[in-house]
Parts: C-alpha cells; sequence; structure tokens
C-alpha cells in the first residue's frame, strides 16, 4: 500500500448477510495501517530507529547492516539481513559519476514494496490478465545522490534554526543559519556559510549586512569575507556571528543584504545578486526552548502535510576518488544529518546521564573550597618559558675578504615556527664569542659586521657579513641563538586542527605543485613534510611537491613540529 494520504478515516461496518468484496478486505488493511503509520509519523517521527550502519568492505564496496527506521509517511523500512553491495551497481551511481562529478555520493534507503507468490486469477474469465500475487512484500529501495535532503524544518536543527539562502550559482552556494526566534535582551549566533557544489574552484567572496533591532559587538553591521580560497565540491567554509538583541516589547530582528554589498568572484568572473534579500527573527517574551514547543504544536500538521511525498531516509556519506573510467571509496560517514530516532527507553537513559552530571557537578561545587583573589603586588608571576633555539653557521668568504665585501649565509631554519623572533649573533673563534662592534678585540682574525633577515611566513632567516678589514681566510664561524615568545595558551572550547589545501590533487608525472598546511589555533606552528619514501616523489620544507616518474596514487604526510600527535595527509594521483 503505497498510498501517502491516511485521512479521512473511514472503516468498514459488517452486519449478517452483508455482501462482501475484495474491496472491503483491502480498505481495512488500508484502514489499520494508515492509523499505525499516522501514529508512528506524529508520535515518533522520521529516521533510523535502530541499526542501518555503513561500513566500508573494501574500495569498491559497502555493507549495510540490519536496521529499521520510519520514512516521512511513517511507513516502517527493515533490513532483517546485513548486505553487501558494489557501490557502482547502487541506483544513482553512473548519474553521480556523469559530467566530471562523483567526490561524494549520499546513501539513502526508502520503502518499497512489491508482489509475491504469482497466482492465476480464476474469475478474470477472458478478459485480459493482469499480475496477480497473493502477497505483498514490504521492502527496501537503496539509492546513492549527491543532493542533501530538501526538509530542513523537519529536522532536529530544523526545530530551532532555518537557512537562508543568500546566493546561488551552478558553483557556489552561499547561506545563512539563522536562529527560529530569539528572547528580546537575549544573544544569538547567526552563521554564514560558503558552499561548493561544482568541481574545484579558487573562489572570494564579501558580503555586508545592516542590522536593526540588534547589535554585532557595538556596529549595527556584519561583514564575512573569503580571500582566494581553494574549495573541492562539497566542501564548505563558515563564520559565526554573535548578535546582541535588543530589550523590545514587540518586533523583530531584521536583516538587510544589499546586492551591491555581495561580492562573488569564480575564476576571472565577478558576480552579484539580483535581488535584495531580507531575513526577520521574530523577538519573543518566552526563552528559546518553550517558543519552540510553541512552533511546534502550531505548524507541525502542515509541515507534515506538506512534506507527505516520498523521501530517503540518509544512512551515510562516502567520500570517492574519481580515476578516469573507476573510483576508489575513501571514507564513510554514518547518517550525516543526524536523522536518528529516539526510544522513550533512550530518552529516559539520555535523562539520567544527565541527572548523574548535574549531581556531581553539584557535589564537586560543595567540596570546593572558596577560591583567594592573589595580587602579586610587584611579585613576579608565574610566566610560561620563552621557546629558544641556538645554532652555528660556517659562511663562505671565498679565497678571502676585501674590505666592505658582503657576504651570506643560506637560508636557515630556526625550528620555533612561524612568526617573529628575537636573533643574537656572533662571531665565533676557537673557544671565544665577539659580540658587537667587530675591531673592538685586536685578537680577532676575522673582523666583520653581523647583521640578519627573519622571514616570518616561512620560519627562516638569512646572515649578512660585511668585512670590516680584508682577510685571506676562506670562512667565518657565526654563532646564532634564537628566542621566540611562547605559544599561546588555547581556551578550554579550543582545538588544534591542521589540513592540507587542496585536499585533493592531480599531477603529471614531474610535475610540481605547492600544497599549503593550515594550522587552525597555532598561529607558530612549524610544518614538516613527507612522502613515503623516494618512489613517492619529493616535498621541500615549503611544501612544494614533485611528482614521480611513475603513474600512481601516492600519499603526502604534514606533521606539526609543536604538536607531533597533529597530522594530516592527502592522496595525490599522478598520471602519464
Amino acid at each position: 500500500m503505497n498510498n501517502l494520504k491516511y485521512y479521512p478515516f473511514e472503516r468498514n461496518r459488517y452486519y449478517y448477510g452483508k455482501l462482501l468484496t475484495e474491496q472491503d478486505f483491502i480498505q481495512d488493511q488500508q484502514y489499520y495501517n494508515d492509523k499505525r503509520r499516522l501514529h508512528n509519523r506524529f508520535l515518533h517521527g522520521a529516521g533510523i530507529a535502530a541499526g542501518l550502519r555503513v561500513v566500508m568492505v573494501d574500495e569498491k564496496s559497502i555493507s549495510v547492516e540490519d536496521g529499521v527506521a520510519f520514512d516521512f509517511s511513517g511507513r516502517e523500512i527493515m533490513v532483517d539481513v546485513p548486505s553487501v553491495y558494489r557501490l557502482s551497481t547502487i541506483d544513482g551511481f553512473d548519474a553521480i559519476m556523469e559530467q566530471g562529478r562523483g567526490d561524494y555520493a549520499y546513501l539513502c534507503i526508502a520503502y518499497e514494496e512489491h508482489g509475491e507468490v504469482p497466482a492465476y486469477n480464476v474469475a478474470s474469465g477472458e478478459q485480459k490478465q493482469e499480475d496477480v500475487f497473493d502477497k505483498t512484500r514490504e521492502n527496501y529501495h537503496l539509492y546513492l545522490t549527491d543532493q542533501e535532503p530538501d526538509n530542513y524544518d523537519l529536522t532536529l536543527d530544523g526545530l530551532f534554526e532555518k537557512k537562508e539562502i543568500l546566493y546561488e550559482d551552478y558553483q557556489i552556494r552561499i547561506t545563512q543559519t539563522i536562529p527560529l526566534s530569539v528572547k528580546a535582551g537575549e544573544q544569538l549566533e547567526t552563521t554564514i556559510s560558503l558552499e561548493n557544489i561544482s568541481n574545484a574552484v579558487q573562489i572570494s567572496a564579501e558580503l555586508e549586512e545592516t542590522i536593526e533591532s540588534a547589535f554585532c559587538g557595538n556596529e549595527t553591521y556584519l561583514q564575512a569575507k573569503w580571500d582566494k580560497v581553494i574549495l573541492e565540491r562539497g566542501e564548505k567554509l563558515s563564520k559565526t556571528f554573535v548578535l546582541q538583541a535588543m530589550e523590545l516589547e514587540h518586533g523583530s530582528i531584521v536583516i538587510h543584504v544589499q546586492p551591491e554589498n555581495v561580492l562573488i568572484q569564480e575564476g576571472r568572473d565577478v558576480l552579484h545578486p539580483t535581488e535584495k534579500k531580507t531575513i526577520q527573527i521574530p523577538l519573543t517574551k518566552t526563552d528559546n526552548i518553550q517558543s519552540m514547543v510553541d512552533r511546534y504544536f502550531e505548524t507541525v500538521m502542515e509541515k507534515t502535510v506538506r512534506n507527505n511525498y516520498p523521501q530517503g531516509i540518509y544512512l551515510a556519506k562516502i567520500s570517492l576518488m574519481k580515476l578516469e573510467q573507476t573510483y576508489m571509496i575513501e571514507h564513510v560517514s554514518t547518517v550525516p544529518f543526524h536523522q536518528y530516532l529516539y526510544s522513550t527507553f533512550l530518552l529516559m537513559g539520555i535523562t539520567h546521564g544527565m541527572q548523574q552530571e548535574l549531581k556531581a557537578l553539584k557535589d564537586r561545587k560543595q567540596c570546593t573550597p572558596p577560591m583567594e583573589h592573589m595580587q602579586y603586588r610587584g611579585v613576579p608571576q608565574v610566566t610560561h618559558p620563552e621557546r629558544k633555539a641556538s645554532g652555528v653557521v660556517q659562511i663562505s668568504l671565498g679565497i678571502g675578504g676585501k674590505r666592505d665585501q658582503i657576504f651570506f649565509s643560506q637560508e636557515i631554519v630556526h625550528g620555533l615556527g612561524l612568526g617573529p623572533v628575537h636573533l643574537d649573533l656572533s662571531i665565533q673563534q676557537d673557544q671565544m664569542l665577539y659580540y658587537g662592534v667587530g675591531d673592538m678585540f685586536y685578537d680577532m682574525e676575522v673582523k666583520a659586521e653581523l647583521a640578519a633577515r627573519v622571514d616570518t611566513s616561512k620560519g627562516t632567516f638569512t646572515i649578512g657579513v660585511r668585512m670590516i678589514e680584508p682577510t685571506s681566510k676562506q670562512f667565518i664561524n657565526v654563532h646564532w641563538r634564537a628566542v621566540a615568545d611562547a605559544l599561546p595558551e588555547l581556551e578550554d572550547d579550543q582545538e588544534r586542527y591542521l589540513y592540507i589545501v587542496p585536499n585533493k590533487l592531480e599531477l603529471r608525472v614531474r610535475e610540481s605543485y605547492s600544497l599549503k598546511a593550515v594550522c587552525e589555533n597555532m598561529p607558530y606552528a612549524t610544518i614538516i613534510w613527507e612522502t613515503n619514501g623516494p618512489e613517492s616523489g619529493s616535498i621541500a620544507s615549503d611544501g612544494t611537491y614533485t611528482a614521480p616518474g611513475i603513474p600512481g596514487i601516492y600519499e603526502v604526510t604534514a606533521y606539526c613540529q609543536e604538536v607531533p600527535e597533529l597530522k594530516s595527509s592527502i592522496f595525490i594521483v599522478v598520471r602519464e
């Protein structure tokens, strides 16, 4: 029974002597199925109730474990046994791999039913014989898509927030996530996201919004900017802003986006939106949870009826690497849009766990002695040690230096990461170190002045030597000492991230490309690049990778010197 309209309800009334046909029995089954499915939809929702885990089996296959889900019409989807599928045999695969697409795919499951046990209808007479079955099998259908679900307001996040599209074309999409309402006088968060929905491209975007009835810091506007970022297909960058709502009895926060205040550059094309965008966030007197409850009861019937069409449940996001006529599965992320159903028993367990945490916090607060406020009053405070490095470099003077002749060292990596450092330089002679003016001491074999140039963007420096007096020496030893400030401590809620740009790369044999490692919350990190061996190509300290002479797939890894466990890697496809 694939019908999606469950009401009005009408059931058979039986009495002695009533003439029954097959329609009476069909109507009976439909009545009880519709009642059950309406109950499922309004009291349980849609999503995964148990199991349905997706596991990568090999580079081309996945396994779907057994489990149960409810679709958006309340119909039960049952997978009774685990099954292994080759990705290329699942519906939708060919469409995704067309036209250069195929960086990722979403695996979805939908309700499906079909007839079983064919039968011959003896009552059909000489009329055209239709397919007749003794049984109806309730089954499921797996398919692949590269589109996100279009029913955002039916998700858990959709209970509190909504997405507005500020700009969209064939290449990129700019969206803004805002709360559905906010209590007057409280803070709220809004997130602006830049997403690539086509092939990899370099994008620059800048937009400015004006705000009414709220402040961003001390301003009535907010700005978001991305400068020459390279985004792979499906990759998204986001910026979050905190707004302070005004204390108003009635009204809304209004956000205006003028077309002239939005600038998008895709490659060489410069684009603007064609229409003005206005976003409103109602101000309420109740807190966000109570507003969500009130809003749910007001709108759930309308939303459920409006979205009562066949929709799949998203089981996994599958990251792919496309290689000419074939493909390779890189990674499988389960339930990317968190479409889960929480049973009453599970909700009781979550509530119990929260009660235990609250009790532990209360006990800890009672056991913690009051803290005393300490004033140092001139006593040195505890400080974090500086980061230091030192070494000796030998600078060639050729066949000897002439007066005022200048010599330079090679570029030296000091090992303290990016950013400014303080350098002390001295001339080393045997066990002596000479600082300052080079002709002050008569026993110096090489009398010279020293200077240094620090490249804060690469973590390197270069030493310059100018001769004060001629010398026949062919080299000079310079002792250097570098000092950098301690790395800033992270807040408790901050985490360090390391990723490589781009995250996928295709090169010809012996072709070179400059990779970039991005460290979030570590502004002065030192990056160490590695390949899997000489046969995997070579990579310089600045991230310039040179492909080997043999086609294949090679891995390049970037490490953070300060935090060795922080690392990231990419696979590079090398072709003829």
